[in-house]
């Protein structure tokens, strides 16, 4: 069921329609908040949009190089499943 939930950011407050629980939007509102600071300290003063921006590009940069970790790792358990299957067959 979607419910709305107001979150803060940079100053301004949003209205989400979400499915998540309170704890897990607070939690992804406080990380957002994060790296809008972490933004904005790294700019100085700048527009929200541009830190904003600026904060979405690094979250995209971390969840790829993330996203490419999990594959490698996956490709190396597919591999050492293999190998043990090989040993044990």
């Amino acid at each position: 069921m979607t419910k709305r939930v107001k979150v803060g950011i940079l100053g301004q407050e949003y209205v989400l329609h979400t499915q998540g629980d309170d704890a897990h939007v607070e939690k992804v509102t406080r990380y957002l908040n994060s790296q809008c600071e972490e933004a904005r300290r790294a700019t100085g003063p700048s527009s929200p949009a541009t830190i904003l921006a600026l904060a979405a590009l690094n979250i995209a940069s971390d969840y790829l190089k993330m996203k490419e970790s999990h594959e490698r790792l996956l490709e190396r358990i597919e591999r050492q499943q293999e190998r043990l299957s090989a040993f044990i067959g």
